[in-house]
Order: structure tokens, then sequence, then C-alpha cells
């Protein structure tokens, strides 16, 4: 239940903080979602009750699901059009650094905490490593005041001066000059500005938010639209979940024939499996699941080093089919170290596919999140089928960037 809640809060938490940031604007939202995920971690690693624990779940999806939308879209708005790939890539660079991490903090804390407890494993035991893992963003949101605001949303907002300033101290600080040599002094007709008066009421913001849905579904919008929907949902699954289902299914592949119908598929057991009883951790898989992971290192260190160079298009063929293909090849028979290389493969197309599509936010974010969702509660499935999926997925979502979406590498954000 817990985790299926989390799916469910960062569906909540992607759509609210996207949308509060067109009004509150970026830099606000950043530490407060960084506060949010503190507290929802500290009340979960003292929470005793089930009730407390979901809610304490939920709000840590929120806080996720917001400041990762937040924070993207204030990048966005304030990086170059020459390196604004590259760097996005970077900051899922670090994204997949903090995953690993975590893997490794979980992997050294759970013996160490079984061996202080007498070889009993307890239930309270994952506490230690909430609160462990929610203390550095209490950090973040602390240093993020020293960020500037955007200046793209002070345009929005018909502040030109404070953007002007904003620009002025980005051009100092880069080029080493002084700030009143930056050659534009005039943004002007720069952006469209809002419409919308700063103090508007709870009432004014939710007709405003109904007003952008409907807008971004008209044309010549509605296109674009429909296709980032599709193309986020078709990668649902996230970093994480793909790769714990990708480390079960070479699991089970080791003891099960994958087309024999007894190789399955079960989100409890994807989980329960990192434990081989009550007094002992499986090793095996947490060094599995570690190696696999590296995947996504690779796949990000592809996009740093080229894409802003070769394009987000030749990526997101070259991701969909490689990824493709790697996945359904996991169907034959072959050794386990080739199992693992083709995995971690697919896991590298995966994070190719899914860092070029990254810029499509806010709204295009809830389904994946709510496909999530319904799936940890219902998915019993066998490998042979979720590979077919997960293939087609990847493909799938290749082909809808490439056919429906235009290449806008290296060129300034459209309105």
């Amino acid at each position: 239940m817990p985790i299926a809640t989390s799916n469910f809060g960062m569906a909540v938490g992607a759509f609210l903080f996207g949308t509060i940031s067109d009004v509150a604007g970026r830099k606000k939202m950043i530490p407060i979602t960084m506060g949010i995920i503190f507290c929802a971690s500290a009340s979960l690693s003292f929470a005793q009750v089930n009730f407390f624990i979901n809610l304490s779940v939920f709000m840590l999806g929120m806080g996720i699901a917001g400041n990762n939308i937040v924070l993207r879209i204030y990048l966005v708005e304030c990086l170059p059009m020459r390196k604004r790939g590259t760097c996005l890539a970077v900051i899922d660079m670090f994204w997949v650094v903090g995953y690993l991490s975590a893997i490794g903090v979980s992997w050294s804390i759970m013996p160490s905490i079984i061996r202080m407890l007498g070889k009993q494993f307890r239930p309270s035991s994952w506490r230690v490593f909430a609160i462990i893992c929610g203390t550095p963003s209490l950090v973040i949101a602390c240093t993020s005041g020293l960020l500037p605001p955007s200046p793209r949303y002070l345009l929005l907002r018909r502040r030109p001066r404070q953007a002007l300033a904003v620009l002025q101290q980005m051009y100092a600080i880069n080029n080493l000059k002084h700030a009143d040599t930056y050659p534009i002094r005039n943004l002007e007709d720069c952006v469209r500005p809002d419409d919308e008066d700063e103090a508007g009421s709870i009432q004014r913001y939710f007709t405003k938010t109904w007003e952008r849905i409907n807008r971004i579904h008209k044309s010549p919008y509605k296109r674009m639209t429909l296709c980032g929907i599709l193309a986020c949902l078709l990668h649902f699954p996230g970093f994480v979940w793909l790769a714990l289902w990708n480390t079960h299914v070479l699991q089970e592949m080791k003891e099960h024939y994958v087309v024999s119908g007894t190789c399955n598929i079960d989100v409890q057991n994807m989980v329960l499996d990192f434990l081989q009883n009550c007094d002992k951790v499986n090793e095996a898989r947490f060094e599995l699941l570690l190696l696999v992971s590296l995947g996504y290192v690779l796949g990000e260190t592809l996009l740093i080093v080229g894409i802003d160079v070769v394009g987000r298009r030749p990526y997101l063929i070259f991701s969909g089919l490689a990824g493709g293909l790697a996945s359904l090849v996991l169907i034959f028979r072959l050794h386990h170290a080739i199992r693992v290389t083709l995995s971690s493969i697919f896991l590298a197309a995966y994070a190719i596919g899914r860092t070029t599509t990254g810029t499509v936010m806010g709204l295009t974010k809830i389904l994946p999140y709510l496909t999530l969702f319904v799936l940890q509660f219902y998915m019993r499935t066998t490998c042979l089928l979720s590979i077919i999926v997960a293939s087609a997925s990847l493909i799938g979502a290749a082909i809808v960037m490439l056919l429906f979406v235009p290449d806008l590498t290296r060129l300034p954000m459209k309105e």
C-alpha cells in the first residue's frame, strides 16, 4: 500500500506544484518542495500507525515529484539554449548518482541494523534509512535561497527591470565582466506577458489553471500536448521501478525459462526478495541491482557528451531501437553475463529516452504516475509479457517523438 500511495502523491504533486509555480514563482517552490520532502521523511521515520505511514509516503511523493517539475522548469528557463540539453542531462546524472548512493546506503545499513538487533530483522529497521535519506533535503532547501529568480518568469509577470538585473548578474559571473557591459538593454516584447494579476484569489488560481489546460488542448498546441502526454505515459515505470523489475526478471530467469509460464512478476516479491529471510540480507540481489543500474550512468553519459551536438531526434531513434531490441533478446536462452549486459543497455536506452522527453512538464506527468499506482496494486503477470510491454513502450515512445514532435535542439523556447 505505501509504495502505491507514493506514486499517487507524485501524480498530485507534479500537477499541483507545477501550476502553483506559474503563480508564486519557480524559485519560491524549490525550498518549499524540499522542505516537504524532509518533513515527510522525518514523519515517516516516527510514524507508528498505517494511516500516518501512508500519509507521510503520500506527502513524500508530492514533494519529490513537485521538486522535480519545478526544478526542471527553473533550469529550462535559465539555461542558454546551446547548453540546455547537456545541463539537463547533468542534472539527471546527479539523480542517478543519488539513486545509486541510496542503494549503497541501504545495502550497508540493513546488515548493520540486523547485527545490532541480534540478527533479528524488524519491520521498524527502515526508519533509520528514511531519516538519513531525508536530511540532505533540508540543507538544499536552505542553500536554494542563493539561486536567482527565473528571468523568463519575471518577464511573464511584467517585471522587465528585475529580469534585466538577473541577466546582467549571470552575464557578469559567467564572463568575468562588469554587469554594465551586458549588450541587451531592453527586454520588452521578448516574452508574451501573462494577463493575470499577481494578487489573485484562490478562485482566480483555479480559473486560470483551467484556462491554461483548455488552451494547450486546442490548436496550435493540441498535437504537441497529446504527443507529450503519450510519450511520458510510455515512460511510466521511472528509474527506480524499472531497475527493480529488471533485476527481478534476471533473478527469475536463472531458475525458470522465460517462455515456460513459470517465470512470474509480482510487485511484492520485487521488494521482499532483497531479504533472504528475517536474519539475512540477499547480497546477490543488491549486487545485481547495482550492476544493472550502471546502465543509467552509461545513458546519461552519452547524453552529456553529444545531445547538443547530435540532437535529440537521433538519440531517440537510437535509444528506442537499441533498448527495445535488447529487451526482446532477453526472451532467449542466454548466459547470465550476457543478460546482465543487455539489461544495462536497456536501462541506458530508457535513461536517454526519458531525459530527452523530460522537458514536457506538469500535466503530462499525471498519467505515468497514476499508471504505476494502479500497476503496483494489481500487477501479477509473467516475465514474457512484461518484457514485451517494456520493449514496446520504449520503441513506441521513440516513434511518437520522432514522427509527431519537432526537434527543438539548440532552438529558443516557444510560447
